[in-house]
């Protein structure tokens, strides 16, 4: 008998797994018991073993090892050679052009090379001179350069310097660090002792070459035991002479703590600021609200702390829900950024914090802008970062600082956005960001013309044409970082109202000389003379 029910109990469970339906949980149980307690089944995995080759490990060292970009521990900034990215998207031609040096070379980048040969002689005529009208001893200064000689080589790359001993190098930093100075000091008589007067103008736009650098700090060394101040001869050197492509600091309000080199030197004045940027209110000045912003900070940011405490009890399910919304956001925010790359036009777009819609917005060049009631004037410092906009109802300006433009205008910018791309440089990129700025102004001749009629460009080169065409090129792949965003946002707000736009149509084809002002006048006073004889036609009046 127990055999037929286990033979039917086999039966029954055979159908069950053949015709897949389910059995009463009445039979189930009674299976169970029957069946007794079943046996433990024991799990087997298998384990692969993946080996890591010495390549491998050499990568995941690296990884290890990765540490944050930081300034250069040398005592002397560096002198870098043009960025990759420039050196991509420049010819050849043009890189010989604006970017190597004509007639002279400083430094051992361009040291030796066949066309720059000759003035390798004039070299020690200029050091002797400047030696001997201060005194100093060749050998003592020679000293001075080869004790500092391994922090001259970590300011060049190693490339640059590989084939030069430490004695020759340090002969190289004397000659040409003496031939600056004395090119720097000596008036007009001075150079033309040694240089013939076409040389001279050659020679100028050599200094300001970023790959044509010597570091300041030798040139310290040299001067060291001079009766004269070299800080304050250089600053005035690059003032009056060199710096003429705007108006620059005056030589007593040049802060210069550190510079790098001539060309930092030269972007100072510009800006009219130090390396480290001009600050509006300094800590000496204001030290109760710094102290006072600084508390404030940390008590905002232990509010913070204590919030997101708060929040990490909260329900799991909300934190999914908030992290899912900032995935979102910042998926959003990088898909603007990726548009706004691959969008950019002549006419520079950007998205102005302002706008609830967050709508796409376009900068217009100057002749838009002046149809809208948008005029122009030279601001009142000159430098580069002096641009501001005042709007006044339906009358507005816009204040730009004035440039000189002529053959050396080009080479000296694009030396200077060469300069703000290296590592070791200022990273508030301003001349980059003001050249950007005047490109979206700048987009035909027409725009130069009405720029040179306000006195803001003294075009020297003879073509507007050739002026709107050097700030297009200068700025060719250079990306806007928003330095004046401010300014664009108050522009795109007077743009934006079509009033101010009729307005000033109105005004400019019915006042823009004597005569139309004249005639405007006189049908106005026709206007007002037919309505009142209109009026006092009427029977009654």
């Amino acid at each position: 008998m127990e055999e037929e029910q286990e033979l039917n109990m086999n039966v029954g469970e055979k159908e069950e797994e053949e015709g897949g339906q389910p059995r009463p949980s009445s039979w189930r149980k009674n299976c169970d018991q029957t069946e007794g307690p079943k046996p433990e089944i024991e799990e087997h995995r298998i384990d692969i073993i993946v080996e890591i080759s010495d390549r491998v490990k050499s990568w995941i060292g690296s990884v290890g090892n990765a540490k944050e970009r930081t300034p250069s521990q040398n005592p002397w900034p560096s002198i870098p050679k043009v960025p990759d990215q420039i050196l991509r998207t420049t010819t050849s031609s043009d890189f010989k052009k604006f970017y190597e040096p004509r007639v002279i070379s400083f430094g051992p980048h361009h040291h030796g090379k066949p066309h720059l040969q000759p003035m390798e002689n004039i070299k020690p005529l200029c050091a002797k001179a400047f030696l001997d009208a201060r005194s100093q001893s060749i050998e003592d200064v020679y000293k001075k350069i080869k004790s500092n000689i391994e922090a001259v080589r970590k300011c060049y790359d190693t490339h640059s310097t590989i084939e030069y001993d430490d004695e020759t190098l340090a002969w190289i930093m004397l000659m040409d660090g003496c031939f600056i100075l004395q090119f720097i000091l000596s008036e007009g008589e001075g150079k033309t002792k040694v240089l013939r007067k076409h040389q001279i103008p050659l020679v100028e736009l050599d200094l300001f070459l970023l790959e044509n650098q010597l570091p300041f700090g030798v040139l310290q060394l040299i001067f060291e035991g001079g009766s004269l101040s070299m800080i304050d001869n250089i600053k005035q050197y690059v003032t009056e002479n060199i710096a003429r492509l705007a108006q620059v600091s005056p030589v007593s309000e040049m802060q210069l703590e550190k510079p790098a080199h001539l060309l930092d030197i030269l972007r100072s004045a510009l800006l009219g600021r130090g390396r480290g940027g001009d600050k509006k209110i300094s800590k000496q000045q204001q030290p109760e609200q710094d102290y006072a912003q600084e508390q404030e900070e940390k008590q905002k940011a232990d509010e913070e702390q204590k919030e997101q405490k708060a929040d990490n009890n909260n329900n799991n399910n909300t934190n999914d829900y908030w992290r899912m919304m900032k995935e979102s956001l910042s998926f959003q925010c990088l898909f603007q950024s990726i548009r706004r790359l691959f969008s950019r036009s002549k006419e520079t777009t950007y998205l102005s914090s302002q706008d609830n819609n967050n709508q796409w917005q376009t900068f217009r060049h100057i002749r838009e802008l002046k149809a809208a009631g948008i005029h122009f004037q030279p601001s009142a410092t000159g430098f580069l970062t002096d641009i501001s906009f005042e709007s006044r109802f339906f009358y507005s300006y816009l204040k730009l600082p004035f440039l000189l433009i002529d053959d050396t205008t080009k080479s000296k910018f694009l030396n200077l956005v060469a300069y703000e791309m290296c590592p070791d440089a200022p990273e508030d990129y301003e001349v980059t960001s003001f050249l950007c700025f005047l490109d979206s102004l700048i987009d035909h001749p027409d725009d130069v013309k009405v720029l040179r009629s306000k006195k803001i460009l003294y075009n020297y080169l003879g073509s507007d044409e050739g002026v709107a065409r050097i700030f297009n090129e200068i700025t060719n792949d250079l990306l806007d970082l928003d330095v004046y965003k401010d300014v664009k946002d108050d522009i795109q707000k007077h743009y934006k109202k079509r009033v101010n736009t009729w307005i000033a149509q109105a005004l400019h084809k019915h006042c823009s000389s004597p005569l139309t002002i004249m005639a405007f006048i006189g049908a106005a006073f026709i206007i007002f003379l037919t309505a009142v004889q209109t009026y006092f036609a009427i029977p009654g009046n």
